[in-house]
């Protein structure tokens, strides 16, 4: 985790240093160990550097190559580097040195624009070519490391943040009204907007070529719906995939300092410790410190602490057990104020105790789980497959394991709507206001084209199975992209580096080619992670079939006095006043989940995350409108709405 900005003039005017050293500024967070820029006219890149490999210590960014006209500037770890190393070394390139950076200006070197393709890792990074008088950017295929830019016919600006770029007196920081309403609607599909009108994100896995007057946007990764694998035993598969994912572990494990991981007690960050303590002993790797880190919940359902404690008894390891942290209203107004993005979602910011300790102890690398259940995990649509292939039986014993009578109803009925999607689009069409939820407002979803913004693309109109459609509108969905750029921010700000071996790209090709079967046959979940982990796990981890539900955490933060006031009278805040929301509407929802809540009536779940988005869009609105000055640049219907006294220009 790095921090990286820049700015090209269409038009030849020199950069400004003083402006170029103070959008640096906005992402101090991201640089505890220096920063550094590069000007050469019209052109200019910075980086706040953060030390976490042997390479980082000597690696000075921006980097320049041996003609002096390449460029670049990293936020980001190459995964793959001796095979990388050997690729080059075989087209003839001789390597100044073995840091990161050097392999990624290298591989633009020699492959261009399909440079991307070739790195394996966590990467946003931005090379100016002077030869072709244009500036390339890219970031990796799922998107772990953020890359938000503005373009207008003068100028083009980029950064990790939002931050550095509305500090730019050219950004217009007006709100956009369209990723407002996918906010409020609890449906993001867009992976390009942000909540500012006029700055985007680069997409996971595209580049981004940016010329005068021209900017060009391909993926250059994508998911093969042809390529399969294929075995005759569940072994071979088991082994095949303990290759892959210990490869992506190991990887990840170079470090300048001890290691920290996330354990929970589930079966994902549970194998990750597994593989780095089996990696260890084997002497694969050589260990500088280990540490796991755990939130406990005491009293609480879904407090795992006897999973936590089988795996550190299996592996004898030094453990750290946190109680989660509460958010208050300060906590998420300071985040607003240092991102200027929308505030984390309650089950983030419920471990941010346990990130200072790992801070504290001097850790900076921290392993997790994460990516485990997007590419192996539950979903609805295996169900539908069971169907689509006649396993009546398999169908019923898999669904009326999944507990409660409510909750087997609820699957049954998701799973009907992957295999009847017509009728299920007819019945949002007629019950559900063409799929636009009760709680916004009809007006403020007619003037956004709301209906037709949570429309999904069309998709290719041929998949092997529901599954693999299912994990392909995944890897293009707008919901993944922020989820994982808000788990990126919540590290960031405290320094840390946040490794994911679940989201490997050799691991995710691996689960998006196997059988179905392999990733749950019957009940099992994640079948072939179980089978490859054997008795590296605790057998009560590796045959666990429950997963905890942290759905509290979101419940008691909308059940505290201040978000509760604001819930209640809606018309007084200033997300009511602009008509957004359904104030009555959303005061139904909230006296629902109150009562349900506390009837440990399960269903409160379902208001959680939308009354969320409501609090979470208010807090940001009202911090948002700190600076007025800018109040002029908001839309005419905004600005009749808010009133003399409220500005929503975000400045």
């Amino acid at each position: 985790m790095s921090g990286i900005v820049g700015i090209l003039h269409y038009d030849g005017r020199p950069i400004e240093r003083t402006l170029l050293d103070r959008m640096l500024a906005q992402m101090i967070h991201r640089g505890p160990d220096g920063q550094g820029l590069w000007i050469a006219g019209p052109i200019g890149l910075g980086h706040a550097r953060l030390c976490t490999t042997p390479e980082s210590l000597h690696e000075q960014l921006p980097l320049v190559d041996r003609t002096g006209r390449l460029a670049l500037t990293l936020d980001g770890r190459v995964d793959n580097r001796e095979e990388l190393h050997r690729e080059l070394e075989a087209k003839g390139h001789i390597l100044r040195d073995d840091t990161d950076a050097e392999l990624v200006l290298a591989a633009y070197e020699c492959w261009g624009d399909t440079a991307p393709l070739h790195l394996v890792g966590d990467f946003a990074f931005a090379i100016w070519d002077e030869r072709r008088r244009r500036l390339f950017c890219a970031r990796d295929h799922i998107g772990i490391r953020p890359f938000y830019y503005y373009a207008d016919d003068r100028r083009f600006l980029f950064a990790s943040e939002l931050a550095p770029l509305l500090i730019h007196p050219a950004v217009p920081c007006e709100p956009n009204e369209g990723m407002i309403g996918e906010f409020l609607a609890d449906d993001i599909l867009s992976q390009e907007e942000t909540l500012y009108r006029g700055i985007v994100r680069l997409p996971p896995a595209h580049w981004l070529s940016v010329q005068p007057n021209r900017l060009q946007t391909f993926r250059y990764w994508d998911i093969d719906l042809l390529h399969e694998i294929r075995y005759v035993t569940d072994d071979a598969y088991a082994e095949h995939f303990g290759s892959v994912l210990g490869e992506a572990v190991r990887a990840r494990l170079r470090s300048n300092g001890p290691i920290g991981a996330e354990l929970s007690g589930g079966l994902d960050s549970s194998s990750v410790v597994g593989l780095i303590q089996s990696l260890h002993r084997e002497g694969t790797v050589q260990g500088q410190g280990f540490e796991t880190f755990s939130l406990i919940f005491p009293g609480r359902p879904c407090d795992e602490r006897s999973y936590i404690q089988d795996v550190v008894q299996l592996w004898d390891l030094k453990s750290n057990l946190v109680d989660e942290y509460r958010a208050a209203p300060n906590d998420l107004l300071r985040q607003i104020r240092q991102q200027r993005d929308f505030p984390d979602h309650p089950n983030e910011t419920m471990a941010m105790d346990l990130y200072r300790l790992v801070r504290e102890k001097g850790i900076r690398v921290v392993l997790t789980g994460m990516g485990g259940d997007d590419w192996l995990g539950e979903g609805f649509a295996p169900y539908a497959d069971l169907l689509r292939t006649g396993q009546i039986g398999t169908f019923l014993r898999s669904l009326t394991c999944e507990g409660s009578a409510r909750h087997v109803l609820a699957n049954f009925k998701e799973t009907l709507g992957l295999l009847l999607p017509r009728v299920r689009q007819a019945y949002g069409r007629v019950f559900k206001r063409d799929g636009v939820p009760a709680w916004i407002d009809k007006e403020f979803a007619k003037r956004i084209y709301l209906a037709d913004r949570l429309r999904s693309a069309p998709l290719p109109s041929r998949f092997q199975s529901y599954a693999q459609r299912s994990l392909y509108e995944f890897v293009r969905s707008g919901e993944q992209s922020i989820c994982y750029e808000m788990a990126e921010r919540a590290t960031s700000r405290l320094g840390l580096d946040a490794r994911h071996p679940f989201n490997d790209r050799r691991v995710v090709e691996f689960a998006l080619a196997i059988p179905q079967d392999q990733r749950q046959r019957g009940p099992i979940t994640k079948f072939v992670l179980r089978r490859t982990m054997g008795d590296r796990l605790p057998e009560s981890v590796r045959q666990r079939s429950t997963k905890a539900d942290f759905s509290h955490t979101d419940a008691e933060l909308l059940l505290t006095p201040w978000a509760g006031a604001m819930l209640n009278f809606l018309e007084t805040t200033t997300i009511g006043t602009l008509g957004w929301i359904d104030s009555i509407e959303v005061q139904r929802m909230y006296h629902d989940l109150r009562q349900r809540y506390r009837q440990d009536n399960q269903a409160y779940r379902a208001y959680c995350s939308p009354l969320w988005m409501i609090v979470g869009m208010e807090l940001w609105l009202t911090e948002a409108q700190s600076n007025r000055e800018a109040l002029e640049m908001a839309p005419d219907h905004i600005r009749a709405a808010s009133g003399k006294n409220q500005s929503l220009t975000l400045a």
